[in-house]
């Protein structure tokens, strides 16, 4: 039962009912959330690029999904109806967190979280003010999943000058600084098993590994649920990693973030770094 949860909740999500109904235009409180469509900006420019986000206030031991929930869940989506020549760029999620659905692993969060989406302003877009329906949709669990669908609006301005958010520019600007670093000066190996791969990550000279670490799969190859045993490896790790039952098309490279309680860099604290590693047969 456990491999069609994924298209369950889905299917669920297609069911739920609009939850516009309660609240401002721009807010909805649901089961187990809040919700609040916001933006970085009171006044755009055009030809400027500016970011509508999703804000969500979790309830105790409620969570909802990263970009790739795992084996169960489904991710935070925002979709926007915007006049013709406006550009929307790629969904930006904070780096995740390991809850629990049931049992079971998955890759979200408990923690309040910005889910923000980069808007690029034609160069010759009307003065004026913009009012942005957008349909937002999640799913919010606990020990059973409530999927939300969400129509919202937002109305920002078109102007000359760029006027900043009070409320929430510096969250967004957060949510940007959180994005995790391409790893540096690492060795790191894939190496292809019937049903694992086996991770080798070798830090550069003198610089410490990381406590508790974790590797979370951008794309499914890796399943989310099953503890992960990283060894030591002379001054490195090794892990064994599950294979998903869902994998994706491409699956010469593990593609994923590294999380770690202390910085995986000498220079900053990076707490997850991005990884992508060509994945070889074992001999």
């Amino acid at each position: 039962m456990i491999r069609f949860l994924p298209l369950l909740l889905l299917f669920c999500l297609g069911l739920a009912v609009p939850a516009s109904l309660a609240g401002s235009p721009s807010f909805f409180q649901g089961k187990g959330l809040s919700t609040e469509l916001v933006a970085d900006v009171a006044t755009a420019t055009p030809g400027s690029t500016f970011h509508l986000g999703l804000w969500i206030n979790h309830d105790p031991e409620y969570h909802t999904y990263w970009m790739n929930p795992g084996l169960a869940g489904v991710a935070t989506k925002l979709n926007p109806k915007l006049p013709d020549g406006y550009q929307t760029g790629t969904l930006i999620y904070p780096p995740p967190d390991k809850v629990k659905m049931s049992s079971l692993d998955v890759h979200g969060y408990e923690r309040d979280v910005l889910i923000a989406l980069p808007i690029t302003v034609p160069a010759n877009a009307a003065m004026g003010p913009l009012t942005i329906p957008v349909e937002c949709t999640w799913m919010c669990c606990r020990n059973v999943c409530n999927p939300g669908l969400a129509q919202l609006t937002l109305t920002i301005e078109i102007g000359k000058d760029r006027q900043p958010s009070p409320a929430w520019e510096s969250k967004f600007k957060d949510l940007l600084a959180s994005q995790p670093p391409a790893i540096q000066g690492w060795t790191l190996t894939a190496t292809r098993f019937e049903k694992e791969i086996e991770l080798t990550a070798q830090p550069p000279a003198g610089l410490a590994t990381p406590e508790a670490p974790q590797f979370f799969s951008l794309d499914n190859l890796i399943c989310s649920h099953p503890p992960q045993s990283w060894q030591k490896d002379g001054p490195g790790y090794r892990v064994r990693l599950e294979l998903s039952g869902f994998q994706p098309k491409d699956t010469t490279r593990l593609r994923g973030l590294l999380f770690g309680k202390t910085s995986w860099l000498p220079d900053k604290s990076a707490h997850y770094v991005e990884i992508k590693v060509p994945v070889v047969a074992a001999p």
